[in-house]
C-alpha cells in the first residue's frame, strides 16, 4: 500500500510565479548551497538554500531555459531553440565563456561528461553533436539510415565501467539507442512503446526507466556482458504523460514527474509506487536530487519544479544516515 504523502519541507515561489523548466543544485566552496531554477523568461534564479530566497538573477537570454547543469566551476545552460552557454564562476558571479548555436527546435536536454568537460547535444537529422566545454565541436553520433529515428528526444550519459563510456539516446520514432562513446558506434537498439521523453539509468541496479506521453513507464536493462538493451517490464500510471524520470543516487527509489502535476516515487526493489506527491497544480518539468546533504535540513533533498511556478523541496522518508 502506498504511504500517505508527506508535506514538502519548503515551497519556493519562483520570481513572478514564472514557470520553471529546469533545476540544478549547486554546492560551492565555503558552504554556499544553492538551487538554480531555469525559467521560462530566459533567467536562471539562484535560490540560497539557507534562506530559500533569490540570491542572484542571471539573464541568459530570451527563450525558456530547458536545461542547466552546474559543475564545481561552471554553469551550462540550454535555451529553447538550440543555444547553449557555458559560464565560468568568478568571484563576482558568472562570466559567459562559450556559446554553441545549434538550430534545433525540440525539447531534448543535453547531457555531459563533467570529468572530460564534454557536452552531448541534440541536433537535426537524428544526430547528436559532441562539444567541449570551451565550445569546440569534437565529434558527432550519426546513426545509419535504418530504421528512421527522427529527432533525439532524451539523452543520458552513463559509465558502464571505468573504461566504457556510453550515451543512451531516445528518438522521436520510439527507439532507444546505446552509443559507445569510445568508438562513436551504436552498440544496441531497443524499440520502446512510443516517443521517449525522458530516460535515466542506474548502473548498480543495471536497470533504466523511460517516461513518455503514454500512461506507461518502461523499465529496461543493459546486459553486463553484451551491453544489449532489453525491455523488462511496464508500470502503468493513472494519468498519461511523463516529462521527467530520475533515479535517486542510492538506487532505492526513482521518480516520475507528470503532465498531471503529480510526482510519483517508485521502489526500485518492487517497482511499485510508494507515494504520489500532489502539491503541484500544473505539469512537472524537472526533478533533481541533491548530491550531498543540504545543511539547513541535514538531509539530501529532492527538488521539483513546473509550469505553476512553484519549486517544492522534499526530504523523503527522513533518511538521516
Amino acid at each position: 500500500m502506498a504511504l500517505l504523502p508527506p508535506d514538502p519541507v519548503y515551497t519556493i515561489r519562483n520570481v513572478d510565479n514564472t514557470p520553471v523548466y529546469s533545476l540544478a543544485f549547486s554546492f560551492l566552496p565555503g558552504g554556499l548551497e544553492r538551487l538554480l531554477a531555469g525559467s521560462k523568461n530566459g533567467y536562471v534564479y539562484a535560490f540560497n538554500l539557507q534562506t530559500n530566497r533569490v540570491q542572484q538573477k542571471i539573464q541568459v537570454g530570451q527563450a525558456p531555459i530547458l536545461h542547466l547543469m552546474h559543475t564545481n566551476s561552471q554553469l551550462i545552460t540550454q535555451e529553447k531553440g538550440g543555444k547553449y552557454k557555458v559560464f565560468n564562476l568568478t568571484n563576482t558571479g558568472y562570466k559567459e565563456d562559450a556559446i554553441i548555436n545549434i538550430d534545433y527546435p525540440g525539447f531534448c536536454r543535453f547531457d555531459a561528461n563533467t570529468k572530460l568537460e564534454t557536452l552531448y547535444v541534440p541536433d537535426k537529422d537524428s544526430k547528436i553533436s559532441i562539444y567541449s566545454f570551451s565550445g569546440d565541436k569534437i565529434g558527432c553520433l550519426e546513426p545509419d539510415s535504418s530504421p528512421k529515428l527522427g529527432d533525439p528526444m532524451c539523452l543520458k550519459y552513463i559509465e558502464l565501467s571505468s573504461d566504457k563510456h556510453c550515451l543512451l539516446a531516445g528518438y522521436e520514432a520510439g527507439w532507444l539507442l546505446l552509443w559507445d562513446l569510445n568508438t562513436s558506434q551504436c552498440i544496441s537498439k531497443l524499440q520502446t512503446k512510443e516517443c521517449p521523453m525522458s530516460v535515466d539509468f542506474h548502473v548498480e541496479q543495471q536497470r533504466g526507466i523511460i517516461g513518455n506521453a503514454s500512461d506507461v513507464i518502461q523499465i529496461f536493462s543493459i546486459g553486463r556482458k553484451d551491453s544489449c538493451l532489453a525491455h523488462k517490464t511496464d508500470i502503468t500510471i493513472k494519468n498519461a504523460g511523463v516529462n521527467k524520470v530520475q533515479s535517486r543516487m542510492d538506487g532505492k527509489v526513482f521518480v516520475s514527474g507528470g503532465w498531471d502535476g503529480h510526482i510519483r516515487i517508485f521502489s526500485w526493489f518492487s517497482l511499485r509506487p510508494l507515494v504520489v506527491l500532489t502539491e503541484h497544480r500544473q505539469a512537472i518539468q524537472d526533478v533533481c536530487y541533491s548530491s550531498q546533504k543540504v545543511s539547513f535540513w541535514n538531509a539530501n533533498i529532492m527538488a521539483a519544479g513546473g509550469l505553476d511556478g512553484a519549486i517544492t523541496l522534499w526530504d523523503l522518508y527522513n533518511n538521516k544516515h
